[in-house]
C-alpha cells in the first residue's frame, strides 16, 4: 500500500511538471507593458490652456492590435487621458491642460489601462488578450515664466544694486512677487563672478558693492519645478 502511494505522488508530481510549465507559458504567451512615459514641458505666462505633447514607450509579445489609456494629473488632480494606440501607430498624443485651475509644476503620467489583443495568428484559433493596469510612471513640469529687473544707483564709491522678481501665476491670473535664491553678478572679462547670493522679500533684493571703476552687473537665477529661471539685463555703473 505505501508503495502504491508512493507510486501515485510520483506520477502526480511529474504531470505537475509537465502541465504547470506548459499552462504557464500558455497563460503568459501574450503580453503587453508600458516602459517609459514622459511629456514635453510647459512655460506659462497667461491663463490661457495649453496644448502639450506626450509620449508613451511599451514593449509587447503576441500582439496584433492594442490601446493604452494614461491618466494625467497635475497639482490639483485628474487633469486629462492621452490616448496612445496601434491603429495610429500612435507613440504620442497630444494633451490640454488648463494651468490657472489644474495649477503649476510637476505633472504626472500614469497609472495607464492596457487593452491588447492577439487574435489567433492564420488559423484564427488561439486568441489571447491582455486587460490590465500598469503603474509605470513618467513627469514634465508646466512652469510660470519668471521675470528678473535690475536697477543701480552710485553714491560715492558705493553701487547699490537692486533685484525686483516676479512669476506669472496663472492661478492669480497675472504677475505676482516672487522670492527666489537670486545672484548678484559682476562681469569678469567674458565671464560673471558672483557676488553675492540673496533671497528677495516681496520679490525685492539690494546688495552694496563699493568699486573704484565702472562695472557690469546683472541678477540671476534659476528654475524650480513650477518655475522658470530669470536673468536681468546688465546694467552699468
Amino acid at each position: 500500500m505505501k508503495f502504491l502511494k508512493r507510486a501515485l505522488v510520483s506520477v502526480v508530481a511529474a504531470l505537475a511538471l509537465v502541465v504547470g510549465p506548459a499552462a504557464s507559458a500558455e497563460a503568459a504567451r501574450s503580453s503587453f507593458d508600458v516602459t517609459k512615459l514622459w511629456g514635453d514641458s510647459v512655460i506659462v505666462s497667461d491663463w490661457n490652456c495649453k496644448y502639450t505633447n506626450v509620449y508613451m514607450k511599451h514593449k509587447k509579445s503576441r500582439i496584433d492590435d492594442w490601446d493604452v489609456d494614461t491618466d494625467v494629473r497635475g497639482r490639483h488632480g485628474w487633469t486629462d487621458t492621452a490616448w496612445f494606440s496601434d491603429y495610429s501607430g500612435s507613440k504620442k498624443d497630444r494633451i490640454m491642460i488648463c494651468p490657472s485651475s489644474d495649477g503649476l509644476g510637476k505633472y504626472t503620467l500614469g497609472p495607464s489601462e492596457i487593452r491588447a489583443y492577439y487574435h489567433g495568428g492564420s488559423e484564427y484559433d488561439d486568441y489571447d488578450e491582455v486587460e490590465r493596469a500598469d503603474g509605470t510612471k513618467g513627469y514634465f513640469y508646466v512652469r510660470g515664466k519668471s521675470y528678473a529687473s535690475l536697477s543701480s544707483k552710485l553714491s560715492g564709491k558705493t553701487v547699490t544694486l537692486t533685484s525686483k522678481t516676479k512669476v506669472y501665476n496663472p492661478e492669480k491670473y497675472g504677475k505676482v512677487n516672487y522670492n527666489p535664491k537670486v545672484k548678484f553678478q559682476v562681469k569678469s572679462g567674458s565671464k560673471w563672478k558672483t557676488l553675492k547670493t540673496v533671497t528677495p522679500k516681496k520679490g525685492k533684493a539690494t546688495y552694496k558693492v563699493k568699486t573704484k571703476a565702472k562695472k557690469t552687473y546683472r541678477v540671476t537665477f534659476g528654475q524650480v519645478s513650477w518655475a522658470t529661471g530669470a536673468t536681468s539685463k546688465s546694467v552699468k555703473r
